[in-house]
């Protein structure tokens, strides 16, 4: 049996069934207590899941496990998982093990340096709180909170199609990507694309689109709906044969036709003439 082949079907698998749910690399992430670049690596077939991982996945995507495992092998589950788990995997992508922390004096340790990031968490959750952002935990909401105060922008009420506005109400589009993750990978628009979002999609100000390095802000692009135009065409044909479309993505070419306005290497971005 192939084992590479077997775990790339499982990875387009794996991806395929998170998307249709609706749920983002992060948060299946948490539910099976993984990292986000755990998840990432299953998703590309550079690591084979453990038992274990097969059934949290299952459980957090609300599936069963033969659902997970169907993936057009003709062997039956059993033998699959099996191959999965007993696939070689190079070392260089094998989690390090580390001894478990037991000594009362390191959890102190530890339960003091968690108190006082804390302390620095609620009061970045205060200023949050002032622009919209109900919870920087969830919905990248740390990362959009540094976007919106670099932009002079405020969180739409919602949160629905059009994301954010500025002090004379124009509505513009915000998107993260984090291109640690894959380098090549585009801009999630909606899990469920229709045309009353496609609408929203033409008629904002701009998208505003920032690029991240795991948690550092490297660039934001500011993009005109007309630049996106061709793309909107595309996904309106689409809509013509289908009630909605599962999270189409727009190039990171496309993107970067649009105005650089920020960068890790000048700040303030150049947009300063949005009100505060």
């Amino acid at each position: 049996m192939d084992h590479e082949a077997t775990r790339q079907r499982f990875a387009t698998r794996l991806r395929n069934i998170r998307e249709e749910k609706g749920i983002t690399q992060e948060q299946l992430a948490e539910f099976i207590g993984k990292t986000t670049e755990h998840v990432s690596f299953l998703e590309r077939g550079e690591r084979s899941p453990s038992f274990e991982v097969i059934l949290d996945l299952a459980d957090a995507l609300g599936v069963p496990v033969s659902h997970l495992m169907n993936i057009d092998q003709p062997d039956d589950n059993t033998d699959l998982i099996a191959t999965l788990i007993a696939a070689p995997v190079p070392s260089s992508l094998v989690e390090p093990v580390e001894e478990p922390i037991t000594t009362e004096n390191e959890r102190q340790s530890n339960l003091d340096r968690l108190q006082s990031a804390f302390e620095g968490i609620q009061e970045m959750q205060q200023l949050a709180n002032e622009y919209g952002i109900t919870d920087i935990f969830q919905d990248n909401g740390g990362k959009v909170l540094q976007v919106l105060i670099l932009l002079g922008l405020r969180i739409s009420p919602g949160r629905e199609g059009n994301d954010a506005t500025d002090a004379e109400g124009n509505e513009y589009e915000l998107k993260t990507i984090n291109r640690a993750l894959n380098k090549n990978a585009g801009v999630t628009t909606h899990h469920h694309l229709n045309k009353e979002i496609l609408k929203k999609y033409r008629s904002v100000q701009a998208w505003y689109i920032a690029i991240y390095e795991s948690i550092n802000l490297m660039e934001i692009y500011k993009v005109l709906p007309s630049t996106l135009e061709l793309k909107f065409k595309e996904w309106e044909v689409k809509l013509e044969k289908q009630e909605s479309i599962n999270n189409p993505k727009i190039p990171m070419k496309l993107v970067r036709q649009g105005e650089l306005v920020y960068t890790n290497r000048n700040s303030p971005p150049r947009q300063t003439e949005l009100p505060l």
